[in-house]
């Protein structure tokens, strides 16, 4: 029923996933926000919740725009549940901002497929990771995934390789402007301090390491059957898929060596997870086996909350 439902694309299927995303972010509040009744606290929670809005509604966005899914919205039901099963990834307002803009990059590193306006596109990522770094640092290491864009896309001019360089520079330099302006330009050198932590103990909590072993157990579960159907697809989808890969592969990488590791961190995978589960579930061919998948996230999704 829940697979049948979320297989198709309509207007109710949009309207079921706002109401779900709703109860999502209160619940996420509830559990984490440190509510104290005042004016401040509540347009806190009022803009993260625009940006959490925002998020969703530009994941819809680059998945349909550059076809990285069939016409469901299992991804977008898969990206509201990790929320859910993540709910400090709601309440980290630096990582949400800097989520934020690096949504604006993806939309313009996946639409790279496309000989269109190349030039802005290279630039506009490199912008929005720019601007996402000057709210965490370690979203520089999406500057790499731009280059694997044009590997894969095959976009392959030299001064292409420099644009993006360009395009991230300027946020930063116009922030070092601003700070001068006010005799604190030497904040600058703060965003360039890269804290690293290897301190895994709070893995250990029940309610994150239960959630964290399931997910990866899907990301390795679904890219074998993902890299078979990769060796008969078209060059196009190939390397889409190519590119997801390397962007699994970063999100690791910045999980691993991010100094916050409360859960808020994994933020950064939500968006190419779901897009990897969506596509393994398309190629589920047996209904209760898929049923199953989304069941088990939507319980999940609820058991972080009862777990110590």
């Amino acid at each position: 029923m829940i697979a049948n439902f979320f297989n198709k694309s309509r207007p109710i299927n949009f309207l079921v996933l706002f109401i779900l995303s709703f109860f999502v972010y209160i619940i996420a509040s509830i559990f984490n926000f440190n509510v104290d009744f005042t004016t401040s606290s509540f347009i806190k929670s009022g803009l993260h919740y625009i940006f959490y809005l925002l998020l969703i509604f530009l994941h819809n966005f680059i998945t349909r725009k550059n076809s990285l899914t069939d016409a469901n919205t299992y991804a977008l039901f898969i990206f509201i549940l990790l929320f859910a099963i993540f709910p400090t990834s709601i309440t980290n307002q630096e990582l949400l901002i800097s989520n934020l803009f690096l949504f604006f990059s993806l939309r313009r590193i996946y639409s790279l497929r496309s000989s269109k306006e190349e030039i802005s596109k290279l630039y506009d990522a490199g912008f929005w990771i720019g601007v996402a770094f000057l709210f965490y640092s370690w979203s520089i290491l999406f500057l790499i995934l731009i280059y694997i864009a044009i590997l894969v896309f095959r976009k392959l001019k030299w001064n292409y390789f420099i644009i993006p360089i360009i395009g991230f520079i300027t946020p930063i330099f116009l922030y070092f402007v601003y700070l001068l302006l006010f005799g604190n330009e030497l904040l600058l050198i703060d965003k360039w301090i890269f804290e690293v932590s290897f301190d895994f103990s709070n893995y250990n909590i029940l309610s994150l390491l239960f959630p964290l072993g399931i997910v990866l157990v899907f990301i390795f579960w679904a890219i074998y059957p993902s890299l078979n159907q990769l060796l008969n697809a078209k060059r196009e989808f190939k390397a889409t898929f190519t590119l997801l890969l390397f962007h699994i592969f970063i999100v690791i990488v910045v999980i691993f060596i991010s100094p916050t590791k409360d859960g808020a961190e994994f933020l950064f995978l939500f968006f190419p997870f779901s897009i990897l589960l969506t596509n393994y579930l398309q190629t589920v061919k047996d209904y209760w086996f898929k049923e199953s998948i989304l069941i088990l996230f939507i319980l999940l999704s609820i058991g972080v909350y009862l777990l110590p």
